[in-house]
């Protein structure tokens, strides 16, 4: 019985420890230091969006604009860096504007939801295809480059071997887990996320968790956004489209479960690098990047099954 708790309860770290020993005896140079640093630098990006996104579905919420809204914080940086980089002030005025239109896009999104009362899914359905849309006005559909020497030091630079944006994804893994774990504000986004009446009948304000978890979104939208620009150096409504649906799946890898009111954000770090793992396992086998994407709906659709059918078992 003890055995069968302990794999239950670190299922997702076994099936990653498993998945890089498969590799290792296929492919041994998988574990090159090389690609441990890729591998931690993509999942560093993508990482930041999906700690927010399983804030989000802890609370009973979630964000289908996230992809969109990525790629303007994208664009949008690399515009204000053009427009303002030559010095450091400028840089952080160009980070600081292009944070507060993706964090007021998750306003939006809470204000519509909270207020007006409409289904997150058709809310943030909606956003997205707006945002894509000025996406693709303000740039004429063509992609946006800088050349800023700042950017380009923070995504090819190093300490001790590591990225500083995989650096960057850590503080921001220790800030989350420490307000989800040892806050008043994460136990109300728990509670918010298990049952909204009984939460609002404890005392909880329901509707300022569920509209937080938005904003949540937007900032991590634009950071996510402005550490992709330091690695490409570039911006297009065509990067990151699969950005939402691949925050949903490492979440629900990690053990969060779509119903809400439970979840860890460290199993969501652990689903991440499970995720980029299985995705760069397969490019050393030799696979295409159209099996790739292919393979990415395939994950997120086995797991979405597996959460609903342990959900229906009460698991």
């Amino acid at each position: 019985m003890r055995v069968r708790t302990f794999i239950k309860e670190r299922m997702v770290l076994l099936l990653f420890l498993a998945f890089i020993f498969i590799m290792i005896l296929f492919k041994p140079s998988f574990v090159s230091l090389t690609n441990i640093k890729n591998v931690l630098i993509d999942a560093s990006i993508y990482g930041v969006s999906a700690l927010a996104m399983t804030i989000a579905i802890i609370t009973g919420a979630f964000d289908l604009s996230l992809s969109s809204n990525f790629a303007w914080a994208q664009i949008f940086f690399c515009f204000m860096l053009n427009a303002w980089g030559s010095s450091g002030l400028g840089i952080l005025g160009a980070f600081l504007a292009m944070l507060c239109t993706t964090t007021l896009i998750g306003v939006i999104n809470g204000l519509v939801i909270v207020l007006g009362k409409i289904p997150a899914f058709i809310a943030t359905l909606g956003m997205s295809t707006i945002v894509k849309g000025f996406c693709l006005v303000f740039t004429s559909g063509d992609m946006i480059a800088t050349s800023n020497t700042f950017v380009e030091r923070m995504g090819k630079g190093t300490f001790l071997g590591i990225s500083y944006l995989t650096y960057i994804f850590a503080a921001i893994v220790v800030v989350a887990w420490y307000v989800m774990k040892n806050t008043t504000y994460g136990r109300s986004l728990y509670a918010t996320g298990g049952n909204a009446t009984a939460a609002a009948l404890a005392g909880i304000n329901v509707r300022l968790c569920q509209f937080s978890t938005f904003a949540i979104l937007g900032l991590a939208a634009g950071i996510s956004g402005a550490m992709f620009v330091c690695q490409m150096r570039a911006g297009s409504v065509l990067y990151g489209t699969d950005l939402a649906l691949t925050c949903v799946a490492a979440t629900v890898v990690g053990g969060t479960p779509l119903t809400g009111g439970k979840g860890s954000v460290l199993r969501t770090v652990l689903g991440v690098l499970l995720i980029y793992v299985l995705y760069k396992g397969l490019a050393f086998l030799g696979l295409q990047g159209y099996y790739n994407t292919m393979i990415r709906g395939l994950v997120l659709l086995v797991v979405v099954s597996f959460d609903a059918f342990m959900t229906r078992k009460g698991r």
